[in-house]
């Protein structure tokens, strides 16, 4: 299960009814809903890999096995099933069950996981298809490798749509990787497809005001959408990490068009009892990494936010890179730090913080990398990072945000692209004090393989020698051991000129130090770093 900041729920928070999901309570949900209806299908919309302690111990072994014993019915392919490369993953699609759909993906040069995937599947007894389809962006943000290819969904959705209803298959769906607003792009751009049940973008859609989660919905569930010939068309999608169950009853005339539909996600609570079989399988699968994980290595006197996509610092990212800076100067001279706010996957919530915490929030096991860089490139980053659009100087699409420390900079988003970032200031490495970018100088800077070699689109490809400099975990398990205790911090390291300070947040000056001090107390190491494991994304499965 998870409590409220997407991290392994602790016993106390369950004591307090504080944690949702967990596969022994998706269990009792599914089955429930197939005994209430017969025509059912379950859909999985990708992102099966990571998240959890269950994944990086058994390298996914678990997850197929969960996705076989749920009993879902079809699943899309997500970005983050490639973070183990290929390999892992056509031994995961080998064990499944159930058909793998994703159209637009070429494996001409991979024929090995190939075999494995499909552009659609045709229940029969429905007379009804799925088609698949991830986000094109895929290769950028994942190490799916050299012989995977992910091309525009859009006008490969239609032709397998058009092939379909001349087989006579007119009720069509498709499940994707794709996201909320890029669904709604291809809905309004295809015709034949009467829903889309997306994943990828984390999104909560909700009719409920009443619900604690309704500020964060971002439209109506199911959300309506005309298709390129006007029709109604259905978008859902449920959260992420288990949170939820969606939920969607629909009716579909000869031609496959929406009659009637219906539908909400369900809040995967503790008042839904639990599969006795299944938690019986959790806690066995569990048992051998369950005392590591629960070893204690600070204390949080305040919950850290984990929302770091947005155009600001946030206290996930400060406390990530300020680790990394810390850590990187201890045993070299370096003047910043920054990572892919993307790779920040959850937050701390107040109170004790564990190893699992922080193989949640960084599951990617990223290696640290030194990079000289001049302050044109640093420039450029920059003006890429805040435009999220497309890559001043590679041309790559930017599918991240950053996140700081040792950098401060001052951006107007009202401003077009490339022209956004007003002012940069970097800690000289001697002094520690802040001084004006110079462009031509060049810098060391520490940030993340995955970046480094070009991932999220925020660096070109630099031709550089990459050496490891230890994992980001590790730094960050450092870290708070040696300050103890914890609290979030804000000093305006990032600031948009069109929006006001956070809470609690001062402009920064350019003569004051780095800020390394969170409330300092002593805490005994609990852990060595060469006892350290790396873990990964989103499928949450206690």
């Amino acid at each position: 299960m998870i409590n409220k900041a997407a991290t392994d729920c602790s016993s106390e928070q369950s004591q307090r009814h504080e944690c949702f999901g967990g596969t022994a309570r998706h269990k009792t949900v599914i089955d429930r809903l197939r005994r209430e209806n017969k025509n059912s299908l379950l859909l999985d919309g990708g992102d099966q890999f990571q998240g959890s302690l269950f994944f990086t111990y058994y390298n996914g072994t678990i997850n197929s096995e969960v996705m076989n014993l749920l009993g879902y019915n079809v699943t899309a392919i997500g970005n983050h099933e490639f973070d183990k490369g290929p390999d892992v993953l056509t031994s995961h699609y080998s064990r499944l069950t159930m058909p793998i759909v994703c159209a637009n993906i070429n494996t001409t040069l991979n024929p090995t996981i190939g075999r494995y995937i499909k552009p659609y599947h045709i229940f029969e007894e429905y007379n009804l298809a799925v088609i698949g389809y991830i986000t094109d962006t895929a290769g950028g943000i994942s190490n799916s490798g050299p012989t995977l290819q992910f091309e525009d969904p859009i006008p490969i959705v239609q032709h397998y749509t058009n092939e379909l209803r001349k087989m006579g298959i007119k009720r069509i769906l498709t499940v994707s990787h794709n996201g909320y607003d890029a669904d709604k792009e291809l809905a309004a751009k295809t015709h034949g497809i009467a829903v889309h049940v997306g994943g990828h973008s984390h999104t909560l859609l909700s009719n409920d005001p009443k619900s604690k989660d309704y500020p964060l919905a971002k439209g109506p569930y199911p959300t309506v959408v005309k298709n390129a010939k006007g029709d109604d068309v259905l978008i859902v999608q449920a959260f992420w990490s288990g949170k939820y169950i969606g939920r969607l009853d629909v009716s579909f005339d000869e031609e496959g068009k929406l009659i009637e539909f219906s539908g909400a996600p369900i809040l995967v609570g503790q008042s839904i009892p639990p599969d006795t079989a299944v938690e019986k399988l959790v806690k066995k699968w569990r048992a051998p990494f369950k005392k590591y994980a629960e070893t204690i290595i600070g204390y949080a006197n305040l919950p850290f936010e984990y929302n770091c996509q947005k155009h600001r610092e946030c206290a996930m990212g400060n406390l990530v890179t300020d680790s990394i800076l810390w850590s990187m100067r201890k045993i070299l001279k370096v003047h910043a730090a920054f990572i892919n706010s993307g790779g920040i996957r959850a937050g701390i919530l107040k109170g004790n913080v564990t190893l699992n915490d922080i193989l949640t929030i960084l599951p990617f096991g990223n290696e640290l990398v030194k990079l000289k860089l001049t302050g044109q490139n640093i420039t450029d980053l920059l003006e890429s990072a805040v435009s999220r659009g497309i890559n001043k100087i590679s041309g790559k699409k930017v599918t991240s945000f950053i996140q700081v420390s040792g950098l401060r900079f001052v951006l107007d988003s009202s401003k077009p692209i490339y022209h956004r970032v007003q002012e940069v200031q970097i800690q000289n490495n001697e002094s520690k004090l802040f001084e004006e970018l110079d462009l031509e100088k060049v810098y060391d800077i520490i940030t993340l393989d995955f970046v480094a070699n070009t991932g999220d689109g925020l660096l070109p490809e630099l031709n550089q020698e990459i050496i490891s400099l230890g994992t980001v975990d590790s730094a960050v398990i450092s870290y708070i051991q040696s300050q103890g205790t914890i609290e979030p911090h804000y000093d305006a390291r990032i600031r948009d000129l069109t929006t006001s300070l956070l809470v609690n947040e001062k402009p920064f000056s350019p003569h004051e130090p780095v800020h390394f001090g969170y409330m300092k107390s002593n805490l005994n190491d609990l852990v060595r770093e060469d006892e350290l494991v790396s873990q990964e994304d989103e499928s949450l499965l206690v």
